[in-house]
C-alpha cells in the first residue's frame, strides 16, 4: 500500500474509524512481524511484538502528525517494542536476542566455544547499543539490524544520506569503543 494510502488511513483512524484501524493492520502487520523476527529470531516473539506494536498505535494515534509518513512513525514504535524486548533481563537469559538478525553473516557454529564467544558478543553488543544517541541507535538498527538499504533509511527519516553515513560512522566507532572497554573490564 502507498504511503498517501496508509496516510489517509491513519487520518480516518484517528477520526474513529475502526475500519481504517483494520486496514492498517492488514497491511501492515507481515512486514512488522518480519522486522521484530530479524531482531529476536524468534516467530513467536516477532508475532507477539508485532501485537503489542499495535496496541501502542491504537493507543496513541492522536500523537501521530499527518504531515510525517504513518510507515515510518509505525516502523519507529515497532523498533522502540523490539528493542525494550531485547533489554529486558530475562529475555537475554531466554534466548540470544539477535542471533539471526545480527549474526546473518555468522554461521552457526558446530564449535560449542565458538557459538558461546557468538552469544558472548551479541551480549555486549546490545549493552553497548545503550551507549549510542537517539538517532544513531535508530539507524544503527535500521541499516544493521534491519537491513534497510542506507538510502531508503535516510529518505524514511528525512535525512541526508551524507548525514546517515556521518551518524552510523560516529555509532559504530561509540559501539567499537564500548566494546573494547567491556573487554578490557574483568
Amino acid at each position: 500500500m502507498e504511503e498517501r494510502e496508509l496516510t489517509a488511513l491513519a487520518a480516518a483512524f484517528q477520526r474513529g474509524d475502526e475500519d481504517a484501524f483494520e486496514r492498517l493492520v492488514e497491511a501492515l502487520t507481515r512486514p512488522l512481524i518480519a522486522m521484530a523476527y530479524r531482531y529476536t529470531g524468534d516467530w513467536e516473539w516477532a508475532r507477539d511484538l508485532t501485537q503489542e506494536t499495535w496496541v501502542r498505535v491504537h493507543d496513541r494515534i492522536r500523537r501521530y502528525d499527518p504531515v510525517r509518513s504513518f510507515r515510518a512513525w509505525v516502523y519507529t514504535v515497532h523498533r522502540n517494542a523490539c528493542l525494550s524486548h531485547l533489554r529486558r533481563a530475562w529475555v537475554r537469559y531466554e534466548t540470544m536476542p539477535g542471533d539471526d538478525a545480527l549474526g546473518r553473516a555468522i554461521e552457526p557454529a558446530a564449535d560449542p566455544l565458538a557459538d558461546l564467544e557468538r552469544r558472548e558478543f551479541h551480549r555486549r553488543l546490545l549493552i553497548a547499543m545503550g551507549t549510542l544517541s537517539e538517532s544513531q541507535r535508530q539507524v544503527f538498527a535500521r541499516v544493521y539490524l534491519e537491513g534497510v538499504d542506507q538510502k531508503e533509511v535516510a529518505q524514511a527519516l528525512g535525512i541526508k544520506h551524507t548525514t546517515l553515513r556521518a551518524t552510523l560512522h560516529f555509532a559504530r566507532k561509540r559501539l567499537a569503543a564500548a566494546l573494547r572497554e567491556m573487554e578490557e573490564t574483568p
